[in-house]
């Protein structure tokens, strides 16, 4: 999911499934587009046309099951199995030009105990097998990861949790194993667009190893929602998800080859710290009967308490980069950081019932320490527009752009290594993304999703050249 150049990279292995490759195949030389969190959010669905074919009218690809289906949904059973399939090439820049296919099938059930008996509880569990080479890895090697479903190619246990409410659903206490960033650090308009950062964003993605998309960790979450406009949200998790494979910045670690590839390994481990973040926030104009413009506001700060390395200095304080260096880098504890999100509708239409349209506007921005952190400075943005085209009600178009600037470990290491050598070579400075994304709905079950994408100093420096990204996704709930 991440660079190579990064130690907490997991470039997937290469698979491909022939059945839905011939799918995607098909909706491509059609001229059909080809997405959660992982994987993009998507539009809802359009209400179905009396003269539209059966097979598109249904919720699922394989249908209600003579209703039965819908009978375990109404008793609290939901199973929801969807596969996403995309191909991506670079034909300008990059370290070299190419293109892959790659997939993720999620498989998520959950239990409603309030549906089932009374109870206001619910259980959740979700497995991931991620298939095919991602491009960022054999091309780009950009450091925002071209597409957020680019994980290590193995089928694994990814989320095992319980959620109790209490006090009319103001009070939310969950337990398992979970991932940060399926409640935490989102905006919900970013989240339609396709390269990783834009859902966790690269600023906590490549700062600490942190229980996100494929690898979720042990921890406790508490929601609290006081009245209809604040909500807290406020989580604590084990410090590395999978230590095997997304790594471990502490220098003092040793090297293991044991590889949790199940998802069971469940760690929990002092020497690797805690992941700790919290989030505030005001909901504007969503309350019943509001006539303003509906927006979201978050703030919130994430603190692990690990070691890491200072990517300058060895433990003796000594340049990395110098030539009598041991290459052992100072151990410093822990990172932390801040961030606020803010996402908000500027226009809204809904004098025609069967198709409303809308303007929404996102804004992310944050900071990590830059001693030890690849970015400290981050900052996303961009517009969506909803409903906007005759007849296509969910269809979505976007336009974002993101940004991070280098931290001063690794501009300090590049300058003491030009230094040592005698060398020019370019210093790390920034990395910028700007994507252009187009989701259609062809069916409730169905969506696909045309991407473009162009990458500026991909890597964080000019060593790389710029690179134009095209691509197309598609999403099948079964």
């Amino acid at each position: 999911m991440k660079n190579t150049s990064n130690c907490w990279t997991r470039p997937g292995n290469c698979a491909r499934s022939i059945l839905i490759a011939g799918l995607v195949a098909t909706a491509v030389a059609k001229g059909d587009p080809v997405t959660s969190p992982a994987p993009a959010t998507t539009p809802a669905a359009p209400s179905a046309s009396a003269s539209a074919p059966g097979l598109l009218n249904q919720k699922y690809l394989l249908g209600d099951f003579w209703g039965e289906r819908t009978k375990l949904e109404d008793e609290g059973v939901t199973f929801t199995p969807n596969y996403t399939a995309e191909t991506f090439g670079n034909p300008i820049g990059g370290v070299k030009q190419g293109a892959i296919y790659e997939g993720l099938l999620d498989l998520e059930l959950t239990l409603d105990f309030k549906k089932m008996a009374d109870w206001d509880g619910s259980f959740h569990v979700s497995s991931y097998y991620p298939m095919g080479n991602g491009l960022t890895g054999s091309d780009t090697h950009d450091l925002f990861i071209v597409s957020n479903i680019d994980a290590y190619d193995t089928i694994h246990l990814y989320e095992l949790w319980y959620e109790q409410k209490i006090w009319d659903d103001k009070v939310a206490l969950r337990v398992g194993q979970m991932a940060a960033d399926q409640e935490f650090a989102i905006s919900t308009n970013a989240a339609n667009f396709l390269n990783s950062t834009y859902g966790w964003p690269a600023i906590i993605a490549e700062s600490a190893p942190t229980p996100s998309y494929a690898y979720a960790a042990p921890g406790i979450r508490l929601q609290l929602d006081p009245d209809e406009h604040w909500r807290f949200l406020g989580g604590v998790y084990a410090g590395d998800a999978a230590p095997d494979r997304i790594g471990d910045p502490n220098p003092n670690r040793a090297s293991s080859n044991d590889f949790n590839n199940s998802g069971t390994g469940f760690y929990i481990n002092g020497s690797q710290g805690l992941f700790s973040v919290n989030e505030l926030w005001y909901n504007l104009n969503k309350e019943p009967n509001a006539t303003g413009l509906p927006g979201t506001y978050k703030i919130g700060g994430w603190l692990h308490t690990g070691t890491f390395s200072n990517l300058r200095y060895n433990n003796r304080g000594q340049p990395l980069a110098s030539a009598d260096s041991d290459d052992h880098p100072q151990a410093v504890d822990g990172n932390h950081g801040f961030y606020v999100i803010a996402d908000q509708a500027v226009w809204q239409d809904k004098s025609n019932p069967n198709q409303s349209k809308e303007i929404d506007l996102f804004f992310r921005g944050g900071n990590a320490l830059g001693d030890r952190s690849v970015f400290n400075y981050y900052c996303d943005g961009g517009i969506t527009f909803n409903g906007l085209i005759p007849g296509r009600p969910s269809d979505l178009f976007g336009v974002a752009t993101a940004y991070g600037n280098i931290g001063s470990g690794e501009r300090g290491f590049a300058e003491d290594e030009n230094a040592d050598d005698g060398t020019n070579l370019p210093i790390p400075d920034f990395e910028q993304n700007i994507e252009l994304t187009y989701m259609a709905q062809i069916s409730q079950w169905w969506t696909v999703q045309p991407d473009l994408q162009v990458l500026i100093h991909p890597g964080g420096s000019t060593a790389i050249p710029n690179a134009v990204v095209i691509g197309c996704r598609t999403v099948i709930n079964f």
